[in-house]
């Protein structure tokens, strides 16, 4: 479970992918922490750390308010921190920490998804710090996932007979396994892909320091594809803060992720205008430390 939490929080931070929503604000009981103390952290230099324990306790530290919902009501459509717009400026800078317990497991979900745990969050959030947000469709800058030629595909690219997959965010089994499914090395210069549509490429793409935008997918490939893509990352993580991105000195020295797309998948991304979904922040506030 904590694997997996480190990968939702890359996408938003800029280098990963996450999961799916919880329940809506429609359900008579949303699933919800049994006990949950919720303090500010003053400490700038405080490292943000996030562990889920087998007997239901989460201990989240110096996460700020954004970070939270970003990785609460991430989405198959929300792909980007940058879709989630409005509130105040104190939603990035004041971080918090939460100590949560649930009544029972917070095992993953037979997608492999944690699904309970992030539901728990949802209402945490609405409860605690007040929030209510909700959907809207924006026309804005996109990425179109494309093949660079419509005969042949590139030598990194293969069409797999794998169906019991589960998405970008859905790969940590054992690392012995002979067969997973989903995304390994986002945030450096060698992906390795297994068992995923180019729906779930395209997502994962998104949340790439190098692309940072929506990604829809118009490659009309169907099935499921393995890929390995090699290349020089423009960005690394950065020296006070590995979420952020710097500018990467080496990157001159190879391949660019694009270029290696076009030439080891061939694969390709255009830049155009469309409609994506935007989740607007229309009320927050600080919670009441206890």
């Amino acid at each position: 479970m904590k694997r997996q939490l480190v990968l939702l929080l890359c996408v938003f931070a800029g280098a990963g992918s996450g999961p799916l929503r919880g329940q809506t604000r429609s359900d008579p009981k949303p699933l919800a922490f049994e006990a949950a103390s919720i303090k500010p952290n003053a400490d700038a230099g405080a490292t943000r750390t996030w562990v889920v324990r087998p007997n239901g306790g989460v201990t989240i530290t110096a996460y700020d308010a954004f970070q939270l919902i970003a990785i609460a009501y991430d989405s198959l459509t929300i792909q980007t921190r940058d879709q989630i717009v409005g509130g105040p400026a104190w939603l990035k800078s004041d971080r918090f920490d939460i100590v949560a317990k649930a009544d029972g497991s917070l095992d993953d979900d037979e997608t492999g998804r944690p699904t309970k745990l992030l539901t728990m969050l949802r209402s945490l959030l609405e409860e605690r710090f007040k929030l209510r947000l909700h959907s809207e469709q924006r026309e804005t800058s996109v990425y179109l996932l494309t093949r660079t030629n419509n005969r042949t595909l590139g030598p990194e690219l293969r069409s797999t007979a794998q169906q019991d997959c589960r998405g970008p965010s859905a790969n940590f089994v054992p690392e012995n396994s002979p067969r997973w499914c989903g995304w390994r090395g986002l945030g450096t210069g060698h992906f390795t892909i297994q068992g995923l549509t180019m729906e779930d490429f395209a997502r994962g793409l998104a949340g790439t320091w190098s692309v940072g935008r929506p990604v829809l997918d118009r490659t009309g490939l169907s099935g499921r594809w393995d890929a390995q893509l090699d290349f020089v990352p423009t960005f690394v993580p950065g020296p006070n803060d590995p979420t952020l991105p710097a500018p990467n000195p080496a990157a001159d020295t190879g391949p660019s992720m694009l270029s290696a797309m076009r030439d080891q998948l061939g694969l390709k991304l255009q830049s155009a205008k469309a409609k994506a979904e935007f989740l607007v922040i229309d009320h927050v506030e600080h919670p009441a430390p206890d």
